[in-house]
């Protein structure tokens, strides 16, 4: 594979080093990766795979720029709030580097969605805020057989691993039976951006030697980093025989789920905020968008490729994504922002089947 002169002068400070070199250079130009999340894991891992020269990069999120996201998301700015936070990615990153292919989907994690956001790439990198939706990346990896760089931060300190599917532990096995609930967030006690940056950095040292060189630090270990008191121990994790997910114990049957489903996440501005999930990308349109700003004759608070952001009757505000999700502020109950959403829904015209 040849590179541009460009290219060269690019890259010419890592194609130096022993550890990636011209070859090395060459497997990542023809890499493809998922990035889930694009929060304060994701952001600076993106950044560094896209200056790095990792060719093809999938971004997925679902939720758009808050002002609460800047002090650790450092893709964006003031003038990015409200879009969707995988448009201003991706054109961020193809402002830094040209030369590679970015994807981004604005999708929800979860059953409808998994396989598809992890099909068809070398690796999976985890910038998820979540167990819920970990788990359901971890089992979809699984069943691909694609592999997964979990990683977790929060206060000031963080977790990693590489887990490959039927070699070493999977996510199951080393977090058997936790639910979101039993886990703290970043909203309620808080997160150091200097961890994140930290976990990041390893993110993709162990991504690039993977993608690479095909071995890793983190293959069969669990990384504990606590950023007080600067240490760093490596645990030996082993596959659990019955775990649920990778072991030999059977699967439960799914309860299969009806969509649209309603979450309430953090709150923005202190309005109580719900995301609205479609179960599978229903794909709007431009007129689509613009039907919207006629129906209710406003102009939008933001216009984007991805997403559109708009002021919605009651002092509600909507933004409502490409594919489907919708992010509602300002509703007293989850009853509400199904409503609304399906109020929305409705007045484009759209054949929404639950």
């Amino acid at each position: 594979m040849k590179f541009s002169d460009e290219e060269i002068e690019l890259y010419s400070r890592q194609i130096v080093l022993p550890e990636i070199g011209v070859s090395g250079q060459e497997k990542l130009k023809t890499a493809r990766v998922a990035v889930i999340g694009i929060g304060g894991l994701g952001c600076p891992t993106v950044v560094s795979l896209a200056a790095m020269g990792v060719g093809y990069i999938r971004i997925v999120d679902r939720d758009v720029v808050e002002k609460s996201n800047l002090h650790r998301q450092h893709l964006y700015s003031y003038k990015d709030l409200g879009y969707p936070k995988v448009e201003v990615a991706a054109r961020k990153l193809k402002e830094l580097n040209p030369y590679i292919e970015v994807d981004p989907l604005p999708v929800c994690i979860d059953e409808a969605t998994a396989r598809d956001v992890v099909s068809g790439v070398d690796l999976v990198i985890d910038g998820l805020d979540n167990i819920t939706a970990r788990r359901v990346i971890n089992e979809a990896c699984l069943e691909v057989g694609t592999p997964y760089l979990f990683s977790s931060a929060i206060q000031t300190y963080g977790v990693a691993s590489l887990i490959i599917p039927g070699k070493t532990a999977c996510l199951e096995c080393l977090y058997a039976n936790v639910s979101d609930e039993d886990l703290p967030t970043c909203s309620v006690i808080g997160v150091h951006p200097a961890i994140l940056q930290l976990i990041s950095a390893i993110q993709v040292s162990e991504a690039t030697n993977y993608l690479t060189r095909s071995s890793s630090m983190l293959e069969g270990k669990l990384l504990f980093c606590d950023l007080k008191s600067l240490s760093i121990e490596f645990i030996p994790v082993k596959r659990a025989g019955k775990c649920p997910a990778c072991g030999e114990k059977m699967k439960a049957p799914k309860e299969a789920k009806k969509y649209p489903i309603v979450e309430e996440v953090c709150g923005r501005e202190g309005a109580a905020t719900f995301i609205v999930n479609p179960g599978k990308s229903i794909r709007l349109s431009p007129e689509a968008f613009s039907h919207i700003m006629r129906k209710h004759e406003v102009k939008p608070l933001v216009s984007g490729e991805l997403g559109l952001t708009f002021s919605y009757e009651g002092g509600l505000k909507v933004s409502l994504l490409k594919s489907g999700v919708a992010i509602i502020e300002g509703a007293g109950s989850k009853e509400q922002a199904l409503e609304v959403y399906k109020n929305i829904i409705a007045e484009i015209q759209l054949d929404y089947e639950n």
